[in-house]
């Protein structure tokens, strides 16, 4: 009997335990995602974070009333989010009934290529009323935290769409694809299985850190031969600078680093006249540990140090960190970071203190609200010496100096040419009810008045010319064909 009693209160106890992750749920709330699972309405998005800054106002135009919010976290930086709620009119046979859209942005662009094509499960969020809601409201700013899937319970699944900062075709191993055993570039056939529609066009730009003079100028041609690990030290650059060349890159297969091979490298277009980006093991000195996954800039080697980041905020830790070392104490201990490898291991940097560390990095425009007068880093012109950045009294960007900034007018009109044209790539397999829905996701997704109404992408990213879309911030140049390879060309 008291075998029996333990054992009816480890169940109520284990019942209890359970229950505890959908506490926050309302039984309405469970309703609408339950409903949504049994019936097979989930739609899974992997890839780029491009459209996860504009998530809510795509949500706001796929759904009806107010929609439930879920991520794995509840801090500003997700690796997964989702909604879940009433789709709208105008999405097939899924208008009017309860459906779930998971957002995946973790690893970024690749995943909006390589498994989407291959059919591949890959790691999701589980939204279900059993594994979501032990903390949060549901909300956009308090989202359900929910548990993420597990391979060994096979609760991995295949991406129904993705999305990637440049075209399919220019992920090419090993430089484009990800792992530290590079995956494969994608067959003819597995191309074949996408059909990739551009969304937007977003500016990159080229960060450098403020203790670089502002009078030194940067081009095209320059930055080309700092990535491709051609300049080793400042004193290449400008006379009047010193100290070894940091490069704060991204890993191969990022988006981000795709849209900068392009641009400084021409890769992959350009075959074998195309430069190849300098990666970790140029980095003299072995600053790069593979066996300890570290890094450890000392500073003075004379030659240039190459620092591969996860995300785009590793990068501008990296581009922080390295001057942050020059004052801090005490001198010849370390600054130190946390980013990710190719395969997504931990990584440590370190930057010795008191050396005065100077880098180059690669991001995108729509982190010109941490470009700062003041701040440890900019974004530079190109053909002159000049500064972007963001004013927060103003809330509008500020253009200091010589040359072509990028600027909304600029990106427009194709002046500033340094671009990624964001892809949203659907499979064959993808097909029925549910790419009706999808592509509701994607008419939404191309709205340049939700850019517009986005903080981080008002002023660094156009609608594409040609679609459902004309008016202000469309873009008023395209490249050839649609082809990324091709030069941009003005189209009225």
């Amino acid at each position: 009997m008291q075998v029996k009693k333990i054992a009816s209160l480890c169940a109520v106890a284990f019942a209890a335990m359970s229950g505890q992750a959908n506490a926050a749920m309302s039984a309405a709330e469970q309703t609408i995602v339950n409903d949504a699972v049994t019936n097979g309405r989930v739609i899974f998005i992997s890839g780029a974070s491009a459209t996860q800054k504009g998530f809510t106002g795509i949500i706001a135009k796929m759904f009806t009333g107010t929609p439930i919010r879920f991520a794995n976290t509840t801090a500003d930086s997700k690796d997964f989010e989702a909604v879940a709620g009433v789709l709208g009119a105008d999405a097939g046979a899924w208008s009017g009934k309860n459906v779930i859209v998971i957002d995946r942005v973790k690893g970024g662009s690749v995943f909006g290529v390589d498994p989407v094509a291959r059919n591949q499960k890959i790691e999701s969020l589980k939204v279900t009323s059993a594994s979501c809601g032990g903390s949060g409201a549901g909300t956009s700013s308090s989202p359900y935290v929910c548990d993420v899937t597990l391979e060994a319970n096979g609760e991995f699944m295949a991406p129904d769409a993705g999305i990637s900062d440049v075209a399919p075709a220019l992920f090419v191993g090993p430089i484009n694809t990800e792992g530290e055993i590079p995956a494969g570039t994608l067959t003819e056939a597995e191309l074949g299985e996408l059909t990739a529609t551009p969304i937007y066009s977003l500016a990159f730009g080229v960060p450098v850190t403020s203790n670089v003079g502002a009078s030194v100028s940067f081009n095209k041609a320059l930055v080309s031969a700092i990535m491709a690990g051609n300049i080793g030290t400042w004193d290449q650059v400008d006379p009047s600078e010193s100290g070894d060349m940091i490069v704060c890159r991204r890993v191969p297969g990022s988006g981000t680093q795709a849209v900068d091979n392009l641009y400084f490298g021409n890769f992959p277009c350009g075959g074998e006249n195309a430069n190849t980006p300098a990666d970790r093991t140029s980095s003299l000195a072995a600053v790069w540990n593979n066996a300890a996954n570290t890094y450890t800039v000392n500073g003075a080697t004379g030659g240039v140090v190459v620092i591969e980041n996860s995300t785009s905020g590793d990068v501008r830790n990296c581009l922080n960190k390295a001057v942050e070392a020059k004052t801090a104490l005490p001198v010849g201990s370390y600054t130190t970071y946390g980013t990710k490898d190719r395969s997504g291991a931990a990584v440590t940097v370190s930057f010795k203190n008191g050396v005065d560390h100077k880098a180059v990095g690669v991001l995108s425009m729509d982190s010109l609200k941490d470009s700062k007068t003041t701040g440890k880093w900019q974004f530079r012109s190109l053909n002159g010496a000049g500064t972007y950045t963001w004013d927060n009294t103003a809330n509008e960007p500020v253009a200091t100096g010589t040359g072509i900034f990028p600027t909304l007018a600029n990106l427009i009109d194709g002046t500033w040419d340094l671009q990624g044209w964001i892809s949203f790539n659907i499979p064959s397999r993808t097909t029925g009810d549910k790419a009706d829905a999808i592509n509701k996701f994607l008419v939404s997704a191309q709205d340049p008045a939700i850019l517009g109404s986005i903080t981080d992408l008002k002023k660094v990213a156009a609608a594409i010319p040609g679609g459902e879309y004309s008016g202000a911030q469309v873009m008023r140049a395209q490249y050839l064909g649609n082809s990324q390879c091709a030069p941009l060309n003005r189209n009225y």
